[in-house]
């Protein structure tokens, strides 16, 4: 009996749904945040984990098949950043994105197609943008997505870009670029600057 059973939820799990699709209201950010800022070079070029960056087709990692590869990887277009992409919505483990270049970094004139990469691969600049706060030079991170929440860190602006975790809503739950014991918390969405370049890039476009 307790074979039958164990069978039985070995099955029920096998064949679980995946995550489903949580929609995100298109979110500039951009991608290989570690290898253009940080201090570390063990960290950055040198390391080929945060120069190629793999990008799927679909938010899973099982979907390699003969002639229809699941994943291909992308470097950054050049040596100042990286790409500009739209954060759609969220699956699992996965961010879903858009690209939003002139080029696209995988195909001629495929803009709307939609790809996925593992959360912790994107990064925002962070810019004080929200007028309630007076310091520019250190900005919270929150324990929960609203203001109201308990402060659990703050970030020196002059250290400009943050990894984005996990987004709900509009907020991003972030981690500093850092050698130190990290501590991450959600970021105010008047503080994101998804703009590859630079946080000085009009807000109403980034």
């Amino acid at each position: 009996m307790n074979c039958l059973l164990l069978l039985f939820l070995s099955l029920f799990v096998a064949h679980q749904e995946p995550d489903s699709l949580v929609p995100i209201p298109n979110l500039a950010a951009f991608t290989h945040p570690r290898f253009f800022h940080t201090n570390d070079c063990n960290c950055g070029m040198f390391n080929p984990s945060y120069f190629q960056l793999e990008i799927y087709r679909a938010p899973n990692e099982a979907t390699n098949l003969p002639y229809n590869r699941g994943s291909l990887w992308i470097v950054p277009p050049n040596f100042e950043a990286g790409y500009s992409v739209i954060v759609t919505g969220k699956q699992g483990s996965f961010f879903r994105i858009k690209f939003n270049e002139e080029e696209h970094p995988v195909c001629y004139q495929c803009n709307d197609s939609i790809y996925y990469v593992k959360k912790g691969t994107l990064g925002t600049w962070i810019y004080n943008n929200n007028k309630k706060i007076d310091n520019n030079d250190i900005l919270p991170l929150y324990e929960n997505p609203n203001t109201n929440s308990r402060i659990v860190a703050k970030v020196k602006q002059d250290h400009g870009v943050v990894v984005i975790i996990d987004i709900d809503g509009d907020w991003m739950l972030v981690e500093p670029i850092s050698k130190r014991k990290k501590k991450r918390g959600w970021l105010d969405p008047k503080m994101q600057r998804g703009y590859p370049y630079g946080a000085s890039y009009p807000h109403s476009d980034y």
